[in-house]
């Protein structure tokens, strides 16, 4: 058995994952990123959101693992 990574209801994470990367591709899509701020920001939203989920154990990785912008 495979241990999950993430702790939640199933439909309520990928809800989350979605919103939060259609919010940032809207915002790109509308001009209001330019390409690197727009991959920053993709980048940032989807670690805290993952993170947001993410089981204690690899919550402690993910918050060791320094996010690279």
């Amino acid at each position: 058995m495979t241990a999950s990574l993430l702790a939640g209801d199933p439909t309520s994470i990928a809800l989350s994952l979605w919103v939060t990367l259609h919010g940032v591709v809207t915002l790109e899509l509308a001009g209001a990123f330019d390409a690197p701020t727009a991959e920053a920001a993709f980048r940032s939203a989807m670690h805290a959101t993952v993170r947001g989920w993410a089981t204690p154990t690899v919550f402690r990785d993910l918050r060791r693992t320094e996010l690279v912008l």
